[in-house]
């Protein structure tokens, strides 16, 4: 699909790549706090950094700048003028907040001399790139490989501590987060034989399901364990298991993660009482605009239903996921979520 190699004639032959998007230049603490606000909702960033380049052995330099990018944003942060805060290194910690770069090692071990964090949910292109046969791995080849396009470095090693930045160097930096951002989408779409991040910690969850359930005989433990697995493994905002009780039957509260929920929840009411009518999974991409969503959190913003059913295909429970985020959940979600609810069959 993708070549191996690209020669630099064939390069120069492209067409070049820039970031047409919104750019926002990050030099306060309220201007920090806004963008990491809305970076921390998203679900992919581009990710890169620009130091002030060394033309001589001796004094090693911090980044002057970090970029986390999406499709039509793009956030410069001046680490001179902001610090390294909190709210950045919790972004670059969080494992379900997928950050993609090229040759990420040496940005990551430069931020850390700001302060230490637990760097987790980093993608490198490089590491991934030879999944598809590309041999070439700089982000430039990469570009080239990948979108069909090239990135100019003529403000590769200009001053990067300079404030402010010049319209070329923040379009250079824009650009080189915004590519990382494109080049993953790209390889996630025209891959089959790549998973994605998020579907190899599915894959993970239900092989460990699949072997803690494998001699299970009690409902409750196996929806525990299960509950428990997607936590930790995705932090959810709440997971946790409705099952089917009572005369007249409705949603009666089981195990769980999470803070306390609504205990008790009728035929058709909500998005659980929903799924139990319909039989069918739903996603919620925003839980404000579903008819009759029942707010069990105020913190809840999206939501996943998946039925589970009983040897005979009939409803004997609901597995409920919330985000603290707005469109969480997808097909892939959904595809994961029902494999794991059908583990359930054979207990009831």
């Amino acid at each position: 699909m993708f070549v191996s190699k690209i020669e630099k004639n064939e390069m120069d032959q492209l067409p070049f790549i820039s970031f047409k998007g919104e750019i926002h230049r990050i030099s306060t603490k309220q201007q920090t706090l806004k963008a990491a606000a809305w970076l921390s909702q998203q679900s992919v960033l581009g990710f890169d950094t620009e130091t002030k380049p060394r033309f001589s052995a001796g004094k090693m330099f911090k980044p002057a700048l970090l970029q986390l990018s999406t499709k039509d944003r793009s956030y410069l942060f001046h680490l001179k003028k902001t610090g390294f805060p909190s709210v950045l290194r919790e972004i670059l910690s969080r494992k379900d907040l997928v950050k993609v770069g090229a040759a990420i090692r040496d940005d990551i071990v430069g931020l850390q001399r700001y302060d230490s964090f637990n760097p987790a949910g980093f993608v490198d292109l490089q590491d991934i790139a030879e999944d598809y046969g590309i041999a070439e791995k700089s982000l430039k080849k990469l570009t080239a490989i990948v979108l069909g396009k090239r990135i100019s470095k003529s403000q590769q090693i200009s001053n990067w501590e300079a404030y402010p930045l010049s319209t070329a160097q923040a379009m250079y930096a824009a650009t080189d987060a915004y590519v990382c951002h494109q080049i993953y989408h790209v390889l996630m779409e025209h891959g089959e034989e790549k998973k994605s991040p998020r579907q190899r910690m599915y894959e993970e969850v239900l092989e460990e399901a699949t072997r803690l359930m494998k001699d299970e005989t009690d409902l409750i433990a196996a929806m525990a364990n299960v509950s428990a697995l997607l936590k930790e493994k995705f932090n959810f905002w709440w997971v946790g298991f409705y099952r089917v009780q009572g005369k007249p039957k409705e949603l009666v509260l089981g195990p769980f993660q999470g803070p306390p929920a609504c205990t008790h929840i009728p035929y058709k009411r909500g998005v659980c009482g929903t799924a139990w009518e319909k039989q069918m999974t739903l996603i919620v991409p925003n839980v404000e605009e579903f008819p009759g969503h029942i707010a069990c959190s105020l913190y809840s913003r999206s939501e996943i239903v998946v039925p589970v059913f009983d040897a005979q295909q009939k409803v004997r429970a609901v597995l409920d996921i919330d985000s603290d985020r707005l469109n969480t959940f997808d097909t892939l979600d959904k595809k994961y979520l029902e494999k794991i609810c059908r583990l359930f069959k054979n207990l009831y």
